[in-house]
């Protein structure tokens, strides 16, 4: 009987213990987007990061940053393709992205924010 009780605990153990589970402490994962999105997509800028980081949309796709921080943020795309203003909290900024390629942007103010658009 002890057996079984011990064995029933440690599989209690063990199943919360599944690559669904987070440890205090370690930070969650960048947001990512593997599917390919079309039409109009969103990211949102909020507590210094863009989220999704990285996306993938189909040749033709609107990308919309909604900024929802309380502090100024900006995207510039690393090839100048595409600049926003420096825009606080309820603005928006919209780029299309009509030829396929890799757009990394950052946040020129706030250089450690990063994304990327992929374009098939």
């Amino acid at each position: 009987m002890r057996i079984r009780f011990g064995a029933a605990v440690l599989l209690l153990v063990l199943a919360g213990c599944g690559p669904d589970s987070t440890s205090a402490g370690t930070p969650p994962a960048p947001s990512t987007s593997d599917s390919v999105a079309s039409g109009a997509v969103t990211v949102e800028i909020k507590n210094f990061t863009f989220t999704p980081q990285r996306l993938t949309v189909a040749v033709g796709t609107t990308v919309t940053w909604k900024f929802t921080d309380a502090a100024k943020h900006n995207v510039k795309a690393t090839d100048k393709s595409f600049s926003s203003a420096d825009l606080g909290d309820g603005a928006t900024f919209a780029h299309t992205f009509d030829k396929a390629g890799e757009y990394p942007y950052i946040c020129s103010i706030h250089q450690y924010m990063t994304g990327t658009v992929t374009v098939r």
